[in-house]
């Protein structure tokens, strides 16, 4: 959505400003004719409202794009006769043994 919001900031901030300078030089845009009467108060209107969706459209991809911080919990203790695994150590099921890996021999 902010991407959308990016661009119709950007028409609204370059029909706004463009036409306060269209205004000096006796041209207006055709999809503003209906406020020439307006102007330079509607464009200069039209060019802040576009400035705001912009800077609301990069607010928005800022807080999207920060990392959110993570809950951390406390742990809890192992029940007694449960053995607690370590970061990286596979987990063990209950009832099921853990196989231990085999290496051939090796002479050296």
């Amino acid at each position: 959505m902010s991407s959308i919001m990016m661009r119709i900031g950007i028409l609204f901030a370059v029909l706004g400003f463009g036409s306060l300078v269209l205004e000096q030089f006796d041209y207006e845009f055709r999809l503003l004719s209906w406020a020439s009467d307006m102007q330079p108060t509607f464009g200069i209107g039209l060019g802040i409202l576009g400035l705001v969706l912009i800077g609301g459209s990069v607010a928005i991809s800022r807080t999207k794009s920060a990392p959110q911080p993570q809950q951390q919990f406390a742990q809890q203790p192992p029940a007694p006769g449960q053995q607690q695994p370590y970061q990286g150590q596979p987990q063990q099921f209950q009832g099921q043994p853990q196989a231990q890996q085999q290496y051939p021999n090796q002479q050296g």
